[in-house]
């Protein structure tokens, strides 16, 4: 293939919509099918960083200072906790990022300057972008030759995304007009009924650059995430596991696709199966570092899941809303709960006036 690698950036201006987790399982099912990947970690929580094995507290140099002058890439590349996954880590004072680069020239395409001196030699480059439409999101977009958007199927993410394309469009338009809309990914895929009309817009507005594989909400995804791990090596055959090694070979078929429009023949990916074999044999390897995480800190993360999704609507709401969604997608329950609560008012108001009768006899007014 090109010499050059293939960057992706993956990118949705709302936060909480998966953007790391679509990063890290990404980069770790492109290594399982034999890809030489390279993560660029631009959110300063770091949470790409976490999930590779790395704690940014004990990285001594960071994607911060390759952007400030103060390292090269060479300096700054480590292993990740994966075979064939390298990682530019984040570090917590990437959080102050804005400030400096703003006053540098040319800033907007600090990054592509820096790929441009070369040190990335890989197949891939995937880029774990911050939410907002800062300076490191344009770096992001500036150099790479391809763009993700993760998208959760409610209405505020919808917003997001209605914001997310015109940032993409304005980058295409001036900093990097070879930058391809690649696809927008479903990710914490619900079943209610709002969700599939909300999937079902988007598809309609945006055709076949949505893909088909969609991300299932799987709760097994925040045991992962508590225990700093990618779904991908976690659990390997569950079903959020199984849908991101999907994407993945539905990412690499539209690589594929179009690197052949631009004539170059790219080398098979391995087979699924035995992507899906070297998953399950670092899961094996790996074992005690995938003790499962507190049910403290599992339900934290379904709580935070649940604000990101619902907003700040109490449990009883959402069960309201949960129950209304039941029974527009299951009708026949629908008639059989109204006639069930006809029939049992009935019998009440029919058990009322026995009672009132017998009472009005005992008193003596029948």
């Amino acid at each position: 293939m090109d010499t050059k690698p293939y960057i992706v950036a993956v990118f949705n201006q709302k936060g909480g919509i998966s953007k790391t987790t679509t990063s890290t399982n990404l980069a770790v099912c492109l290594a399982a099918a034999g890809q030489s990947v390279v993560v660029i970690d631009l959110d300063s929580q770091g949470d790409s960083t976490k999930s590779l094995g790395v704690d940014p507290g004990d990285v001594a140099k960071g994607i911060y200072d390759i952007f400030t002058g103060g390292a090269e890439v060479a300096e700054v590349l480590i292993p990740s906790a994966f075979p064939n996954v390298r990682l530019l880590p984040s570090t917590y004072n990437l959080a102050g990022i804005e400030i400096r680069l703003s006053e540098m020239k040319d800033s907007q395409r600090t990054l592509s300057n820096i790929v441009n001196r070369g040190g990335l030699v890989c197949d891939y480059v995937v880029i774990d972008c911050p939410p907002a439409l800062g300076i490191l999101p344009i770096n992001a977009l500036a150099v790479a030759n391809a763009v993700i958007i993760p998208v959760t199927a409610t209405p505020y993410a919808n917003d997001g995304l209605l914001r997310t394309l015109p940032s993409i469009k304005y980058v295409q338009e001036g900093l990097n007009k070879n930058l391809l809309l690649q696809g927008v990914l479903f990710t914490i895929g619900d079943r209610n009924k709002t969700a599939r009309k909300i999937n079902e817009l988007i598809r309609s507005r945006l055709g076949g650059t949505v893909y088909q594989t969609e991300i299932p909400r799987d709760n097994l995804v925040i045991e992962a995430a508590s225990a700093g791990v990618p779904i991908c090596a976690y659990a390997p055959r569950s079903p959020a596991a199984a849908a991101h090694l999907d994407f993945t070979y539905e990412f690499l078929a539209r690589h594929a696709k179009i690197a052949a429009k631009a004539g170059v023949e790219l080398p098979a990916p391995a087979a699924r199966e035995v992507a899906l074999t070297e998953l399950s044999r670092w899961r094996s390897d790996h074992q005690a570092m995938l003790d499962r995480p507190s049910d403290d800190r599992v339900a934290s993360g379904k709580a935070k899941l649940d604000r990101m999704l619902y907003g700040d609507r109490t449990p009883f709401e959402r069960f309201h809303l949960d129950v209304i969604h039941f029974f527009i997608d299951n009708r026949l329950w629908l008639m059989a709960f109204i006639l069930v609560s006809l029939v049992v008012i009935g019998l009440m108001v029919g058990a009322g006036v026995s009672g009132a009768r017998m009472i009005a006899a005992a008193i003596g007014l029948k």
